[in-house]
């Protein structure tokens, strides 16, 4: 199956909905063929049939296929006029069994409009399905992959897709071509599949995890914080990749987009597609802005199929050469105050822009961070008795923050290029779990090997992309992981950071002090699990190994200290380094172990 084609379904169905058209069915069904149609079916099934299995949802999604294909038969019936909504709703409520299972008795006694919005709600009030994860050898992924990759990519797409209900479906469709592509790359080669899968992997896995981390970013802070924040960063952004566009123009461009992101965000899939296909053409239509541009114009001459994710995904422009290295005008001039209290919000959002405009190295949290800091800065100057000699002075504190956030980075990056990646996932269980003891484990470490790879990948860019790479999707796992879990249940402090300003939410977390008000739970030996296995466990195993040691000394005491970190863990090494090469193992493991856990215990109840 062609996935390009099949994306180009996904945007075609949503230019056409509401259309009356004959037979517009069979235009879709012959644009994408069969397999591409029956996948874009499934994706829509598997997040609206949460209690359908897979079997028979692509049952199901042959129906339907089979139905749409009848369209362009001889004589096609009067269904073949409707929407692709109405035919995937109207399948489902065909079969009473899935009604049934499903608890649709109520949607599908309705009709037309009524019925497409009770679906619509009742899919936002589907629990996500959290999938227990299942391990499947490289072999057996070659040999499921190699005996049908349809089914392949479509099991993976029913999986996705009922983890992430109100995900779009190009998403969803793009992940899906990249876990074929692995496969398909993986599975031609006779021998070292596992390597394969794990070391090409890693940047597919890094993708799904940023792409998705993204997507739900966005929606979490849409839903938090509403239009205004979702515009100032959306405004941050296009002012970075079109500096030669006017403040009315990116303002009028960002706020189509900003409307969109409700839209998507609301699980309607279909809406969604129409409203990003119909921003994409009107962009694409502005000869007066692209005329300036040159990744605009290179992006707007591509097919439909692939300007939404150039445009998207595009590099900042060169900025304009008469452009000023300061905004002046924001710093110097003698009325702005006047202009400020004239119109807050437009008058920030000018200074935005042109601080954008001139700043493509910076990230957007940066930047909404520097339009706060610039508020308050006037907030307070313009009641003094010299405004403009107040005011005068905030580029070189603004500056200074700048500084100081890059300087962060670049010490990890120091970090990682010295010490490993691991070394800098260790530091972070250390610090988040002083700071959150009561967080599981498996949450501690689902999150630090996930700042891991941000940090991996974006230390390896240019500097000049290190902060916008970095902070942003940092800032995208901060987001995701305060909307899905409760900080409240967590400590009060991780509740106020999830709770601060959207763009002061990871320097919050950065600030935290160790929480020394949760009570530690009491020490047993049964939480230093050293045994002769240590000598035999693979690098990820014994990598897996030292953290968990790490996370339960933090918890014991969230106020140990590096010295006391370093004792431990100087004696752990050494204890399995000392044991792994004794003759009796399972003795000098026992004989070690127990001296080892007197040790620790003495450091941290102490």
């Amino acid at each position: 199956m062609k996935w390009a084609t099949l994306i180009s379904f996904v945007i075609l169905i949503s230019a056409h909905f509401g259309k009356s058209d004959t037979n517009r069915l069979c235009e879709h069904f012959t644009e994408v063929k069969e397999e591409g149609f029956k996948a874009f079916v499934l994706v829509a099934l598997s997040q609206n049939l949460h209690e359908s299995g897979y079997e028979e949802l692509v049952l199901l999604t042959r129906e339907i296929t089979t139905a749409a294909g009848a369209c362009c038969g001889e004589n096609p019936s009067a269904d073949c006029s409707k929407n692709e909504a109405e035919l995937f709703q109207s399948a489902i409520c065909a079969s009473n069994e899935i009604v049934n299972k499903n608890n649709l008795e109520d949607c599908c006694a309705k009709t037309g409009d009524e019925r497409h919005q009770c679906f619509m709600e009742r899919k936002k009030s589907i629990p996500r399905h959290k999938e227990v994860k299942k391990t499947y050898s490289a072999k057996e992924k070659c040999e499921a992959f190699k005996d049908n990759r349809l089914a392949y990519t479509g099991a993976f797409i029913y999986r996705f897709s009922r983890m992430h209900i109100m995900m779009q479906p190009r998403i969803i469709i793009d992940f899906a071509k990249r876990i074929g592509d692995l496969a398909e790359e993986c599975c031609a080669q006779e021998e070292n599949l596992d390597t394969c899968f794990y070391e090409k992997g890693r940047p597919v896995r890094n993708y799904l995890a940023g792409v998705t981390a993204q997507s739900h970013s966005l929606c979490a802070i849409s839903k938090k914080y509403g239009e205004r924040v979702i515009k100032a960063k959306k405004v941050a952004q296009y002012s970075q990749k079109l500096p030669q566009a006017t403040p009315e123009e990116i303002g009028d461009i960002t706020q189509k987009i900003t409307s969109s992101v409700f839209t998507c965000c609301s699980g309607d899939s279909v809406k969604c597609m129409k409203e990003r296909k119909q921003i994409i053409e009107d962009v694409c239509a502005r000869d007066d802005i692209v005329s300036r541009t040159k990744h605009l114009a290179e992006c707007c001459k591509l097919s439909i199929v692939e300007k939404g994710h150039c445009i998207e995904h595009m590099e900042p422009d060169e900025k304009p050469a008469d452009l000023s290295e300061k905004v002046e005008s924001y710093i110097k001039d003698a009325d702005v105050c006047d202009k400020f209290a004239a119109g807050k919000d437009l008058f920030i959002g000018g200074f935005l822009y042109e601080y954008a405009r001139r700043h493509p190295e910076l990230s957007n949290q940066m930047l909404l961070r520097i339009a706060k800091g610039y508020e308050d800065e006037l907030t307070k100057c313009c009641v003094t008795e010299n405004p403009p000699e107040c005011y005068g002075k905030a580029d070189e504190k603004l500056h200074a923050a700048v500084q100081d956030n890059l300087s962060h980075f670049q010490k990890i990056c120091a970090l990682v290029s010295t010490q490993g990646k691991a070394a800098y996932e260790k530091l972070m269980v250390i610090r988040y779990t002083s700071i959150m003891p009561t967080a599981s484990f498996e949450g501690i470490r689902t999150i630090t090997y996930r700042m891991g790879g941000i940090m991996q990948e974006c230390c390896a860019k240019d500097q000049s992309k290190l902060m916008s790479c970095a902070e942003e999707k940092l800032s995208d796992l901060l987001d995701e992981t305060c909307a899905e879990n409760d900080p409240a249940t967590i400590n009060k402090n991780v509740e106020a950071c999830c709770n601060d300003f959207y763009s002061h939410r990871r320097l919050c977390i950065l600030n935290m002090k160790p929480d020394t008000e949760s009570a530690p739970p009491e020490f047993s030996a049964e939480s230093f699990p050293i045994t002769e296995a240590l000598c035999t466990m693979s690098d990820k195993d014994s990598l897996t190994a030292s953290v968990k040691l790490l996370y339960e000394v933090v918890r014991l005491k969230p106020t140990v200290t590096m010295e006391q970190i370093k004792t431990l863990t100087d004696g752990f090494n050494a204890l399995k380094a000392k044991c792994c090469a004794d003759e009796n193992k399972q003795q000098c493991f026992e004989t070690e172990r127990a001296a080892f856990i007197n040790t620790s215990k003495g450091l941290l109840t102490a």
